[in-house]
């Protein structure tokens, strides 16, 4: 005996967009470089800036970066410094004490294990990924909530 839907698209539910960003994720990627240094060369081998949904978590990524590359420990002064040199380079202030406040939290967050850290940087990057080919996934059509109901084939 086999069932069939018989329904139309339910108008009271809109087929919700996927979620590609984590931000907590991408917190706690940010907040290792401060608590286990390292991990830093992987993860600036790894992600890129713009695997970071935030701009404000680019920002901090791309400093964190600098300070490793010029050999330095990735401390809160020296990524917040870093901070300070790029935005004096660029025109763009917008949000300064936001990116140096995040700075400060990051490097009081409690951070996971390193092996759950790398795990976010999974996620990070596979999201980022996600949103780059936003086309391919609108190819295959989402779950359409149904309204209806069974009937037996056999009858």
């Amino acid at each position: 005996m086999s069932k069939t839907l018989i329904g139309t698209p339910d108008p009271d539910q809109p087929p919700s967009e996927p979620v590609l960003r984590d931000e907590h994720a991408e917190r706690m990627v940010l907040a290792a470089v401060f608590h286990h240094s390292q991990l830093v060369p992987y993860l600036v081998a790894v992600l890129r800036p713009t695997h970071f949904s935030s701009p404000a978590c680019r920002e901090v990524f791309l400093a964190a970066a600098a300070v490793h590359r010029h050999k330095e420990p990735c401390t809160q002064a020296a990524v917040t410094a870093e901070l300070e040199r790029h935005q004096q380079a660029g025109a763009d202030h917008s949000g300064d004490e936001a990116k140096k406040g995040l700075v400060h939290d990051l490097a009081r967050a409690a951070v996971p294990a390193e092996p759950v850290v790398v795990h976010y940087v999974a996620i990070v990057r596979d999201l980022a990924d996600l949103r780059r080919h936003a086309a391919v996934l609108s190819e295959g059509l989402p779950p359409v909530p149904m309204r209806g109901f069974l009937t037996d084939d056999d009858t």
